[in-house]
């Protein structure tokens, strides 16, 4: 994001318990005065987006390449890297993941604000602390703006406040809300529910939707002007309900709810998040990107950020030494010796990416096992890389001893396959939603990428899931168009126009077997977007083998080069105790004082 005017301000970022004296001994006088920092709108601008450098990119390359995978969905090779401690059940860890994570227990106060790569802990703390300072001081202090000016500078104060709450919530559980500059203040009680916080999340959500425009190079909007054409990564209106929305249904989910059943949502909760969720579906500035430029939402190519319909709060992403790193170490034609990367499991790809009739591979007529990528859902072949598929767009590239990475070589004796190649694919997959195919060592095609936290293809999905508890398969908002079933047939009817992949009635017969629907339907389209993780643990499934097993597919080819032979075998069972739904606080924080008892198990 373009910086209008940044300033460095003496902000540790640090939570609020642990040595929290020297915390709070570090204030913004260390730099700069309060009237200094908010004597007009480029000042005070400068100040709130730094906050936007605080932002965790779940998606691309600024945390190495395995894209959060800590569910099912994935498995890498190498024992250190974080997401393996998280499959041992090791979430202590989360304090010793170091760079390659986007947890970092650093609570340094020395140390500088993490513009190069936020991490969940330390630099949301930072972020309530300086949305706190705006809130306090903006709207008095801003004497050289105008109204307009200080309700963006404070719509995205408030956005932020409540954003990186939400943040620590999703991970830790309930904490207290922080709606002041602590100063001696600082030993707060733990709220028992989620819900308690959540609903304070939600307050200032709405500050922020009633003070944020809807679109920043509005020509009517004249903070924007300055920066007119590139403000696509700037907080609006839609973002604002998108994420009060989330925090919502999140609040409504069965973990939150502290129930036994992966079926029960508090229902009010969750009609407010569906009417919210349907709020932003009505505006006009989203739409979903046609299939056959699906891609763009993802990467591009063309040496920019384009813009997108289908953004609604999303950062670009890192690119860089990444390029060269992720084509010898994710892509064929690889020639380096690490392998740092994760790779789709196949229960995962099975599971969740059906048949071309709508139907899954469990249930459908379809389906073969002697022929298992065959009549499956075309969303497989966009964002899987299959044994025998093109890695090399130009052919004449890889000559000589290099032709044979031409073509995905991951049968059992394969070039691609691992132990066969120390970095290949140790699954029989490779994701390839984050970059192109000639995105590799012969091709050298470069590529920007993005990170994205909400797009309307998760609105939708969250609508849907939000609504069927709240309204039934059927039942609607008033004065919205959309079902729960309209929404989820929407997002498929973007890949297949004639309905083909719709749902179907064997998913209809109750609320129960459509919510299994919307979730695989989840699975599919935000797959390797670093939601799977969160949405395991919110709907209470982790404990369940299903969602503990990582697998690969192991085959071997014929002489006519066709795949046969195949056999699912376990790579790794995580382990998952119910103390696992929550990250454990640091040990120092639960000790200080009583009233912040630690999560349950650590």
């Amino acid at each position: 994001m373009r910086k209008i005017f940044k300033l460095v301000i003496g902000i540790c970022f640090l939570g609020i318990f642990a040595s929290c004296e020297d915390y709070l001994d570090k204030s913004i006088e260390t730099e700069l005065t309060k009237e200094e920092v908010f004597k007009n709108f480029d000042s005070a601008q400068g100040f709130v987006e730094e906050m936007y450098a605080m932002i965790v990119d779940y998606s691309t390359a600024a945390h190495w390449q395995h894209f959060h995978c800590y569910a099912e969905d994935a498995v890498g090779i190498d024992t250190w890297q974080f997401d393996y401690a998280i499959d041992e059940g090791r979430y202590w860890e989360w304090q010793r993941s170091g760079p390659g994570s986007m947890f970092d227990g650093n609570t340094n106060t020395d140390a500088e604000l993490p513009f190069d790569r936020a991490k969940l802990w330390p630099s949301s703390w930072a972020g309530i602390r300086k949305s706190n300072i705006v809130i306090a001081d903006a709207d008095s202090l801003m004497t050289g703006a105008n109204q307009v000016e200080k309700d963006v500078v404070l719509g995205q104060a408030y956005f932020f406040r409540a954003f990186f709450h939400h943040e620590i919530m999703k991970f830790w559980g309930s904490i207290p809300y922080i709606d002041q500059v602590l100063e001696d203040d600082w030993k707060l009680e733990r709220p028992a529910e989620w819900s308690e916080t959540a609903l304070k999340i939600d307050e200032d959500f709405q500050r922020a939707v009633d003070l944020l425009p809807v679109d920043w190079d509005d020509p009517d909007f004249e903070p924007g002007l300055k920066s007119r054409g590139e403000n696509m990564f700037r907080l609006t209106k839609g973002a604002a309900l998108s994420l009060k929305a989330k925090n919502l249904l999140y609040a409504a989910s069965p973990l939150m709810q502290n129930s036994s059943s992966t079926y029960d949502y508090d229902v009010e909760l969750a009609k407010r998040a569906a009417d919210t969720f349907a709020e932003v579906l009505k505006m006009s500035r989203y739409s979903l990107t046609p299939w056959d430029e699906y891609e763009s939402v993802f990467y591009s190519t063309q040496g920019r950020y384009p813009y997108s319909s289908e953004y609604i709060f999303s950062q670009a992403g890192s690119v860089g030494w990444f390029q060269s790193f992720l084509s010898t170490n994710w892509q064929l034609g690889a020639i380096g010796q690490n392998n740092l990367a994760s790779f789709p499991t196949h229960n995962y790809i099975e599971d969740n990416f059906g048949m071309s009739d709508g139907l899954s591979c469990e249930d459908s007529p379809l389906y073969d096992p002697a022929n298992p990528w065959e009549n499956r859902d075309p969303r497989l072949y966009k964002w899987i890389v299959l044994d025998g598929d093109q890695m090399v767009e130009n052919l004449g590239a890889a000559t000589g001893e290099n032709e044979v990475h031409r073509y995905a070589q991951f049968f059992r004796e394969g070039a691609h396959r691992y132990p066969n190649k120390g970095n290949g694919s140790r699954t029989g997959y490779v994701a390839k939603k984050w970059f192109p195919v000639g995105f590799n060592n012969f091709d050298n095609q470069g590529v920007f990428a993005w990170r994205l936290h909400v797009r309307l293809t998760d609105v939708y999905l969250m609508y849907a899931e939000a609504a069927l508890v709240a309204y039934g398969i059927n039942g609607k908002p008033q004065g919205f168009e959309l079902s729960a079933l309209d929404a989820i047939n929407r997002i498929r009817e973007r890949a297949v126009p004639d309905g083909s992949l719709n749902v179907k009635p064997e998913y209809l017969v109750s609320d129960n077997a459509f919510m299994d629907e919307i979730r695989r339907e989840r699975a599919v389209e935000l797959s390797y977007e670093s939601h799977r993780w969160m949405d395991v643990r919110r709907w209470k499934l982790g404990t369940q083998e299903k969602y503990r097993l990582k697998t690969e597919i192991i085959f071997d080819r014929n002489a006519e080069g066709k795949p046969i032979n195949f056999v699912e075998r376990v790579l790794r069972t995580k382990v998952f105790e119910d103390k696992h739904y929550w990250l454990p606080f640091p040990k120092n924080d639960t000790e200080i004082y009583e009233g912040f008892p630690q999560n349950p198990g650590w």
